[in-house]
This record gives structure tokens, sequence and C-alpha cells, in this order.
């Protein structure tokens, strides 16, 4: 009769996942649908919650990442992940030593600092943004 306990576990989470899309539980129904196959073969409820929680932490960690990579090729980048890898036109000379700088990105200034304390970004020049910290573009010379 135990095996009704996991399928009843294993259809729980994929509705779940179906209304979430996270691809977060679907890794525990496969754990309770593992479960559920040793729970008809052993007569025993330690295995079975051993099965489960290897299989499920073993689906979400070694499958997922490559899933989420698989699934999320069209994904549009937003916000602040759309700045990293843009090229940036220096407004005023970014300097980390002397805690100034600003570059201009799609008609907006931002404040700027480089990625280097010791590298200094010119105006007039270009970078590229390396990543956002808070409202500040790390910046790495274009030419590097």
């Amino acid at each position: 009769m135990y095996p009704w306990f996991w399928i009843i576990l294993f259809v729980v989470l994929l509705i779940v996942e179906a209304g979430t899309l996270s691809l977060t539980t679907i890794w525990f129904a496969g754990g309770a649908f593992v479960a559920c196959i040793v729970s008809m073969i052993w007569d025993n409820r330690l295995p079975e919650f051993i099965v489960f929680f290897v299989v499920s932490f073993a689906l979400l960690f070694f499958v997922r990442p490559s899933a989420l990579r698989r699934f999320n090729r069209r994904r549009t980048r937003t916000n602040v992940e759309a700045v990293i890898g843009r090229t940036v036109r220096i407004v005023e000379k970014v300097d980390n030593l002397a805690d100034t700088g600003r570059a201009r990105l799609d008609g907006m200034e931002w404040a700027a600092v480089s990625i280097n304390d010791d590298q200094t970004l010119s105006v007039g020049e270009f970078a590229v943004v390396e990543r956002v910290e808070g409202v500040k573009l790390v910046l790495r010379n274009k030419s590097i």
C-alpha cells in the first residue's frame, strides 16, 4: 500500500511544476517515481526515503543546470543583464583612485569604475561593460 504515497507525491509534484515551470519540483517528482519502484520491490520505508532524497538531489544538482541552459536559449536579456557586454563612451575620466567616472550608454549617463584600480579611462574612449555593481558600470578598456 505504501507505493500509493509515492504515486500521489509524484502527481502533486508534477502539478506544482506545471504551475510554476521553474524546473525545481520536477526533480523531486523523479525521486518520488524511483522511490515508488523501490517500495514495490522492498517493504521498508527507510530505503525508500533514502532513494527519494538521493535521486531528487542528484537530479537537481546534476541535470537541472544543463536543462536550464537548453530551455533558456531564447530568453531575452532584460534590465541590467542587457547592459553587460555593451560598449559605452566615457564622458568623464574614469579613475577609481580619484573616485570619478561617468559613461554614456544609449543616451543615459551612468556612474562608472574601471575593472582595475590602476587603469584610467579618458574622455572620448570606448569601454566594455563587464558587470554592474549597484548603480555603477564596471568597465574594461575596449582595446584589452
